[in-house]
Parts: C-alpha cells; structure tokens; sequence
C-alpha cells in the first residue's frame, strides 16, 4: 500500500542523508532547551523548575525557541525536495531559506488550519451529534466510533497538506489533498493511523525522557537536559512526519496525474 511504502521511503531517505535531518534534530533540541529554561513549557512541571529570571527573558527566550521551530517546520521537506531530486545542496543555504520559508509555512499552515477546521467539523458532526445527544457511557461509546474514523482520515491529510505546500511552493497543492484524499480513502486513512501511531509512540518516548530525567535532575539541570533531550525526540518525529507526508503526498500525484492523462482512445475502447 502507499502509506507503508511512503513511510519506508521516508524511513530509507533519512537514513541514507544525515542533511534531511541532522539540522532540524539538533535546532528542535536547542529549541526545546530554551523553551524548557525559559519555564513556559509546561511540560517540565516534573523536573520543578522555577526561572530565577524576570518574564521579559523568559518571553525572549520562548520567542527565539519559536522561531528556530519555523525553520524546523520548512527544512525537512525541501530537504527531501532536493533529495529525491539529486539536486546538491549546503545545509547554510537551506538553513537560510528556512527562515523566510518557514514564515511563509505557518502563514499557510493557519490557512490550511482554519479550512480543516471546516472539513472536520462536517466529517465529525455525526460523533459531535451522537455525543450531545445521547446520555450516559453510550454517548461516549457511540460518538468514539463514529469519530475515530473520520479523525485518523483527518491526521493523514494533515500530514500531507504542508508538506505538499513546501514540496510545489504552491498554495493550491496542499488544499488540493483534500480532493485527492477523498479519492484515495483507504490509502489515506492507513497513513493516518500509521502516522498518528508513530506520532503518540514517539510523544510518549520523549514524555517517558522527561520524567526519566526528574528523576535523576532538578531545578535549571533537570530543565535544560529534560528540554533537550524531548526536543531531540520531537525534531526527529517532526523530520519522519513531514518527510512520509511529501513522500504520500508525491505517490497521490502520481496517482493523480496518471489517471488525468489516461488515452482517451483507451477509454473509449472500454
């Protein structure tokens, strides 16, 4: 199936270039230590870190770890891009392109958001319906099966909708996912079990870190090994999403453009 083959090709590319993921790795562990320090991620209650710093240093510090995220969020994917492209590139350069790239991404991404938002919520309003409607441990029970399906369909357009974005550059190609997705249901629905799988194993992982490091390290320590050590682990899941989404989303293209160009001579043979 494609989602399993988008996941191996994305599994296979990061181990065979250390340039499509050792930036972004290392930036989300830098990103999460300033975070962790600055005492905004709330994730670091179990370490009882308190900043001994005024609030302005702790927003700046916050900011600065935002903005390294930017770049996380663009260079993966176009690192991919230049990859299945054999096109030579220098992690700097990219690394600068990421900047404006990445602003542009979350620009987009807001976008993208408020228009799956939308789709969402038709696809979940049965579940929302079932679950306002009905009373006691049924409501739960019924509103859980009609919207999990929808909601793992969803986390496989996620997925792909930026990254289609960053690969083409082109706005339309990450709305357009939508469509294809609705033509490719399976397909898309197995990637997005597969890829909300990978992305709770791996959240738990860096959670399961966390905690670990507590046990051992307090105060500003405990803070700043925790936060690196959970941004390592959600830049390396931030690098396998992004990456198996350009590579799903290049497989529905194919796919997509195959069945456009189809002979209509053949068609009519039918």
């Amino acid at each position: 199936m494609k989602a399993f083959e988008a996941l191996a090709e994305a599994i296979t590319s990061i181990s065979e270039d250390k340039k499509l993921w050792r930036y972004p790795v290392a930036a989300s562990g830098i990103a999460g230590a300033l975070l962790a320090i600055s005492g905004l991620d709330t994730d670091m209650k179990p370490v009882a870190y308190n900043p001994n710093f005024s609030i302005g240093i702790a927003v700046l510090l916050a900011l600065i770890a935002l903005f390294i995220k930017l770049t996380v969020l663009y260079y993966p994917t176009r690192a991919f891009y230049h990859h299945k492209k054999g096109i030579p590139f220098e992690e700097p350069a990219l690394i600068k392109e990421s900047v404006t790239g990445g602003i542009m991404a979350l620009l987009v991404g807001i976008v993208y958001g408020i228009v799956i938002l939308i789709v969402g919520g038709l696809m979940l309003f049965p579940a929302i319906l079932a679950y306002y409607a009905l009373s006691g441990t049924t409501k739960y029970v019924i509103a859980g099966l009609l919207g999990l399906p929808p909601a793992i369909f969803l986390m496989g357009i996620i997925t792909m909708m930026l990254p289609a974005y960053i690969w083409t550059k082109d706005f339309g190609e990450g709305l357009g996912i939508i469509g294809t997705a609705l033509d490719n249901a399976r397909e898309v629905f197995v990637f997005g079990a597969l890829m909300g799988a990978v992305i709770v194993g791996i959240g738990a992982a860096a959670g399961g870190l966390v905690f670990m490091t507590s046990l051992v390290a307090k105060g500003f320590t405990g803070a700043l090994v925790a936060g690196l050590l959970d941004g390592l682990i959600t830049g390396l899941a931030s690098v396998l999403s992004a990456i198996a989404g350009a590579a799903m989303y290049r497989a529905l293209r194919a796919w997509r453009e195959k069945r456009v160009n189809i002979n209509p001579d053949w068609l009519a043979s039918l």
